[in-house]
């Protein structure tokens, strides 16, 4: 798929029970085989047991399977973080453990299928209207982010929507850099030193 072309939209989608569990076998199928490389629109219907005309009537190609993937990547990031944050109320928890659950929570969901993370980098960001898709999740998460930074009384920086929108970009890079490549660097220890970069610069560390 050209860098400069759209993914390819889903063809119909699934009413009933029998259809929608046929899509969702294509979906982990293609899930399984993208976090494995390469793969065909073939492999993928034959790992998940449908006939390969049966795949071509939800989906033209594997770009468009996994662009409905990665809309799922998203809402997953977006509750997964939501979650995440409701568990610790900014009243009540310290800033540092509860930036570290923040970070926590993207980094489990960037280490499931980082094969898969890698497709979505590869072949989708790059496409102007799944780059429009990722700003649009970023912007949902830094929503989330910013309203319970605005409510801890910890954070002192001046301009708290800028800051949630440096530590949603910066965590997401971060995470995304490590998932490639973690150098020997177990999780724990990663989360913890990205917690303490953004609770310093959140309490105003250096003004």
């Amino acid at each position: 798929m050209s860098p400069a072309k759209k993914p390819s939209e889903r063809r119909r989608r699934p009413v009933q029970e029998r259809s929608r569990h046929t899509v969702d076998s294509i979906l982990e199928a293609a899930a399984r085989l993208f976090d494995r490389g390469a793969t065909t629109t073939g492999g993928i219907a034959k790992l998940a047991g449908v006939s390969i005309g049966s795949l071509y009537e939800y989906f033209p190609n594997k770009d468009a399977i996994l662009g409905q993937l990665f809309e799922a990547h998203v809402d997953e990031a977006v509750s997964g973080l939501s979650r995440a944050l409701d568990e610790m109320p900014p009243e009540h928890t310290a800033l540092f453990d509860g930036v570290r659950g923040m970070v926590a929570a993207m980094l489990e969901l960037h280490r499931h299928r980082p094969g898969l993370q890698r497709a979505f980098l590869d072949r989708l960001v790059a496409v102007p209207a799944v780059r429009a898709q990722v700003d649009a999740a970023e912007r949902r998460l830094r929503g989330v982010l910013q309203a319970w930074l605005a409510l801890h009384p910890e954070v002192a920086v001046p301009d708290v929507e800028l800051a949630a929108r440096v530590i949603a970009q910066g965590t997401n890079a971060l995470v995304h850099d490590y998932v490639a490549d973690d150098e020997g660097v177990v999780p724990e220890a990663f989360t913890d030193e990205l917690a303490r970069l953004w609770a310093g610069y959140l309490r105003g560390a250096g003004r």
